[in-house]
């Protein structure tokens, strides 16, 4: 057996395999076509290597000498290695503006999104704790309180069994719901209020309270999504130097043991 020692300290083989494991059906599917023998030695090269950067990284920063407060003992060695990263990474500057809007140009596809609406409900749940036939008195009591005019978010918190917040489900693709859902609000219009419908969870009524077409998100809805990416790519090429230097200074053996 084979033994991965990174400055003196043992790296158990149950925590590789265990990293292994954590990688390895991604790893199947990226590395596809490959001997699957193969694809397990590589599994295991970047589990090894995984370990021995967070082993030199704990290393390092349990010598820190700057106390930690108000965590558990156990908790103190994460708090340690984040502000060990964070220093590591602190000097990183943001993207600059003609970057981030070059790469929207050139990657517009990316962001492109499907129909989406917002929409309400009241929902008379058909379970162990309510029958059909109640359920359905219930919606419909509800109904006859949105035909006199009430305001639907205010029928919702007082007759839903999901009451809150008017019965806003927000905004959501399709698919995202059961069908029988989806085929009613879909096809509803802007504050139009459906019948009393059924689904596998009981009766609905909905409203549609508003539709964003498919397209491609406008660049000031994604600037700051674009431009967090570019720095937690930045900091990770510093994260990524910082540790090749280390492990230059380090001490990193294989051992046969028998």
């Amino acid at each position: 057996m084979t033994v991965l020692i990174v400055n003196g300290e043992e790296i158990e083989e149950s925590a590789i395999q265990q990293q292994m494991a954590a990688m390895l059906n991604i790893m199947m599917v990226e590395m596809e076509g490959e001997d699957p023998l193969v694809v397990r030695m590589r599994a295991r090269e970047w589990a090894e290597e995984n370990l021995i950067e967070a082993t030199l990284l704990r290393q390092l920063a349990i010598k820190d000498p700057q106390p930690v407060e108000g965590c558990s003992p156990e908790a103190e060695v994460g708090v340690r290695i984040e502000r060990l990263v964070a220093r590591v990474t602190a000097k990183v500057e943001p993207p600059k503006r003609k970057d981030v809007v070059a790469f929207y140009t050139k990657h517009r596809e990316a962001f492109e999104q499907p129909e989406q609406i917002r929409a309400a409900h009241i929902v008379k749940n058909v379970d162990e704790n309510q029958s059909e036939e109640t359920a359905r008195a219930s919606i419909e009591l509800a109904q006859q309180e949105l035909q006199k005019g009430r305001p639907f978010a205010e029928v919702a918190d007082e007759f839903s069994d999901c009451a809150g917040k008017g019965g806003d489900l927000g905004y959501f693709e399709r698919c995202n719901m059961v069908e029988a859902f989806d085929d009613v609000v879909f096809n509803l219009e802007p504050n139009q209020v459906s019948g009393i419908f059924r689904t596998e969870f009981g009766f609905h009524i909905a409203t549609l309270l508003e539709r964003l077409p498919a397209g491609i998100r406008p660049f000031s809805e994604v600037a700051s999504q674009i431009e967090q990416q570019f720095l937690e790519e930045k900091k990770q090429e510093k994260l990524n130097a910082y540790l090749d230097q280390l492990r230059i200074g380090a001490d990193i053996r294989r051992e046969k043991r028998v």
